[in-house]
């Protein structure tokens, strides 16, 4: 006998979404806020961007997408997505198969819970990967130049705008995901702890927050560096100006008194 199968899908609609407001009677979770369909579906919101659909056909999301989009922040033309398949067996353990499929016990809100913060994770962090690389090809040059103990040639206000981009991508993503905040779920559920631990393992959140981690780390060195370079080279130019001036007053006080 088949095993019953679900499908699940994330997608990283924008930066945030305002959740406020979506508040209803029939919620399954409040943080993140879940509900069901009225075909029976469920769908998982998330503050992070991340919209996380269950049992819902195609036609279902999209319809659900558009009722969203004047919630989410800077919506995305090209939205990240991941999906699973979830099999069901009353008889087995929860665990993710070779096939890539995740066995779940049984359909209860709170094990699809888990699963939808895992994989709403992923998406956001591979959001966040997509702008960590669009940053780093913007400072890759700048690096380049200071590791031959000069700044890059071009106006300092274009040098400025990039270091403004790429920090203001660090303030955005600095704190996005946050791996040592257990969902809301595992505090009332603590079995479900063995699951979350598989998921984890098998989206790679750790290592990957940690490279998002390391990543925003150098953008934020960088950026301090070249603004101390900048500000000595600044403070430079002001004291042979200070000198130059000095210099022109000692001038103009030796004309007056030999030359008048």
């Amino acid at each position: 006998m088949t095993s019953p199968t679900i499908t699940v899908r994330a997608l990283q609609l924008g930066e945030r979404i305002d959740l406020k407001g979506l508040e209803r009677e029939d919620v399954v979770s409040t943080n993140p806020l879940a509900f069901r369909t009225a075909s029976g579906g469920t769908v998982v919101l998330f503050k992070s961007g991340a919209a996380v659909f269950i049992a819902m056909t195609p036609p279902e999301e999209e319809a659900l997408i558009d009722s969203l989009l004047a919630r989410v922040d800077r919506p995305l033309e090209e939205r990240e997505s991941e999906s699973a398949q979830i099999v069901l067996r009353a008889d087995a353990e929860d665990l993710l198969t070779t096939s890539g499929a995740i066995q779940l016990r049984a359909a209860d809100p709170n094990r699809l819970l888990l699963v939808a913060e895992a994989l709403a994770m992923s998406v956001a962090m591979s959001y966040d990967e997509r702008r960590i690389g669009k940053a780093f090809d913007r400072i890759t040059p700048v690096a380049e130049s200071l590791s031959q103990r000069r700044l890059p040639p071009g106006p300092q206000n274009a040098l400025l705008e990039q270091i403004g981009e790429a920090l203001t991508i660090q303030q955005r993503l600095a704190g996005r995901v946050d791996l040592d905040d257990k969902p809301d779920v595992l505090w009332d559920h603590p079995e479900l702890e063995r699951l979350w631990t598989k998921l984890v393992d098998e989206y790679d959140l750790v290592a990957r927050g940690r490279a998002i981690g390391r990543k925003l780390e150098v953008i934020h060195e960088t950026a301090d560096t070249i603004t101390d370079l900048m500000s000595t080279r600044t403070s430079h130019r002001l004291e042979w100006y200070i000198i130059a001036l000095i210099a022109f007053e000692i001038v103009l006080g030796l004309y007056d008194r030999f030359w008048k």
